[in-house]
C-alpha cells in the first residue's frame, strides 16, 4: 500500500518537475535562450494557457456540484497566508525596503503554471476545472494583495490601475468566456474542439521548461535568512495550515488536493516583476522564486502522498 502510494505520488509530481529540470538542463547547454523563455512565456500566457482554462471548463462534466464553498475558502486561504507573512516580517524585523517584497513571496502561489499543471496531472479533468476556479477568484485578491504590500498602502490610483490590468488579465477573461459559453449551452464543433486541445496541449511543456530555464540554481546558495523564512512559509507553514483549515471545514477528495496543491505551490514568478515594477526588493524575490521552486519539489510530494495515503483524497 505505502509503495502503491508512493507510486501514485510521484506520477504527480515527477513530470511536472522532470520539466522543469528539462528547462534548467536546456538553458545551461544552450539549447535555449533568454529570448526563448520571454516569448514562448507571452505565447503560453496570452495563447495556449487561456485556451487550456477554456477547453477544461466548457468540455467539464460539472454535475449539480455547487463550488461557493470552495471559493469562499479561496479567498479566506489568500487573506491568510498574506496574514501570516506579514506576522513573520514584523516579528523579524525586516528592513523596510526588503518588507513587501517578503511578505509577497510569502503568499503568491505560482497558480497559473505548476499549480495548474499538477492538479491536471492528479486529475486530467476534474482538475483542471476545479484549478481554474480557485485561481480566478485568487488571482485578483494577489495582485490587490501585492500592491498594498509593495507600496506601503493601497492607494486609488494603484487599485484602479490593477482592475483594469486584471480587466485585461488573458486567463480572466478565458474564464468569463467559458463560463457565458456553458450558461448559453453551446457546444464546440469538431474543427475547434481538435484545435483548441491541439493548442491546449504545448502549454504546459512550454511553460514548465520555461520556468526552468529561468532559474537560477546559484541564486539559492546565496539567498540569505529573509528569503530562506519566507521560502519556508510559502511551500511549509502556509500550505499545513491551509490544509488543516480544510479538512477541519470538510473539504474532502479533488478539492482538498486541489486547495493543498494550490497553495503549497513555489512563490509566482509575476512576483519578480511586480516587485521591480513597485521599487521593491527584486533580489529577494528571485532568491525566493528559486529556492521555493526547487524546494517545494520535495514539499508538495510529501503532502500529496500524506494526504492520498490517510484517505482524505
Amino acid at each position: 500500500m505505502y509503495l502503491q502510494t508512493l507510486l501514485h505520488t510521484l506520477e504527480i509530481t515527477l513530470p511536472v518537475m522532470l520539466l522543469v529540470i528539462l528547462g534548467i538542463w536546456l538553458k545551461r547547454r544552450g539549447s535555449i535562450n533568454s529570448d526563448f523563455i520571454r516569448m514562448s512565456s507571452q505565447l503560453v500566457f496570452n495563447v495556449s494557457l487561456p485556451v487550456l482554462i477554456f477547453m477544461a471548463i466548457v468540455n467539464a462534466d460539472l454535475g449539480d456540484q455547487n463550488y461557493n464553498g470552495l471559493i469562499l475558502f479561496s479567498l479566506l486561504a489568500a487573506l491568510g497566508s498574506f496574514a501570516v507573512g506579514a506576522f513573520a516580517a514584523r516579528l523579524m524585523q525586516i528592513p523596510e525596503y526588503s518588507k513587501g517584497a517578503f511578505i509577497q513571496a510569502s503568499f503568491r502561489s505560482n497558480l497559473a503554471i505548476i499549480g495548474l499543471a499538477l492538479c491536471i496531472s492528479a486529475y486530467p479533468l476534474k482538475g483542471a476545472v476545479i484549478g481554474a476556479i480557485v485561481l480566478a477568484v485568487v488571482t485578483p485578491l494577489y495582485n490587490l494583495l501585492a500592491v498594498y504590500v509593495l507600496t506601503g498602502g493601497a492607494s486609488l490610483a494603484n487599485l484602479k490601475k490593477q482592475v483594469m490590468v486584471m480587466a485585461k488579465n488573458p486567463l480572466i477573461i478565458s474564464i468569463v468566456l467559458a463560463a457565458a459559453f456553458r450558461l448559453m449551452d453551446l457546444s464546440l464543433g469538431p474543427v475547434w474542439q481538435k484545435t483548441g486541445s491541439t493548442i491546449a496541449a504545448m502549454t504546459l511543456p512550454l511553460a514548465l521548461i520555461g520556468i526552468g530555464g529561468s532559474l537560477s540554481v546559484a541564486v539559492v546558495t546565496r539567498g540569505g535568512v529573509p528569503a530562506l523564512a519566507t521560502s519556508a512559509i510559502k511551500i511549509l507553514i502556509n500550505p499545513l495550515l491551509i490544509i488543516l483549515a480544510a479538512i477541519l471545514v470538510g473539504f474532502r477528495n479533488e478539492e482538498l488536493m486541489v486547495l493543498a496543491i494550490m497553495f503549497a505551490c513555489p512563490t509566482a514568478a509575476a512576483s519578480f516583476v511586480m516587485a521591480l515594477a513597485m521599487g521593491g526588493d527584486g533580489e529577494l524575490t528571485a532568491n525566493a522564486i528559486a529556492v521555493t521552486t526547487l524546494g517545494s519539489g520535495i514539499t508538495l510530494a510529501t503532502i500529496i502522498y500524506v494526504l492520498t495515503i490517510s484517505g482524505l483524497v
